[in-house]
């Protein structure tokens, strides 16, 4: 037997032709897109070596604050991550959390020279070979781009999954329009 449903123009369904798992399947998840602020300016006034040991600590700063908040890191590259809850609470804990480590000064010293930016949105991802594609990852980004230093940037959709969070205040800012 057969079954399909159509709606607009849109077909979803399963023939009995159809392989099992050849479907993929939309998850709801919230994405955190996190990002060093002048690091290109960093390697060029203090080289590689240098710019190699700041990503290190970036990385390690991040492992550590999204593991800590239930998340997962899904990709380290050099000055960015990109990092998956399952809950918007939790990628919104993860990201004041991100941002106190980077901003921490024990004895006076920055534990983390330059500032970091975030980018927070959460909607259906269909998960592919080691990741997640859809257009709340690019939102992410796009809104980790729009963050300065110590920044974070939340789409509507997160503050409202989120609903009202111990600890945290939500300031509205002024709407933007972004690709995508």
């Amino acid at each position: 037997s057969s079954s399909r449903m159509e709606r607009d123009g849109v077909s979803a369904g399963a023939d009995s032709g159809d392989q099992a798992g050849s479907v993929e399947t939309a998850v709801a998840r919230s994405f955190l897109i996190v990002d060093i602020r002048g690091y290109t300016s960093f390697t060029q006034t203090h080289g590689d070596e240098e710019a190699g040991k700041l990503a290190s600590r970036f990385a390690a700063l991040v492992r550590e604050a999204i593991s800590a908040t239930g998340g997962e890191v899904l990709e380290l590259r050099g000055d960015e991550a990109l990092c998956v809850f399952p809950s918007a609470r939790q990628a919104l804990r993860a990201a004041v959390e991100l941002q106190f480590r980077f901003r921490q000064r024990p004895k006076g010293q920055p534990i983390f020279p330059l500032g970091v930016g975030i980018g927070l949105a959460a909607g259906e991802a269909v998960a592919v070979e080691r990741g997640y594609r859809g257009a709340s990852l690019n939102l992410a980004a796009r809104l980790c781009s729009l963050a300065g230093p110590g920044q974070i940037l939340a789409s509507e959709t997160v503050t409202s999954l989120a609903g009202a969070v111990d600890g945290l205040r939500f300031v509205e800012r002024r709407a933007v329009r972004v690709k995508g």
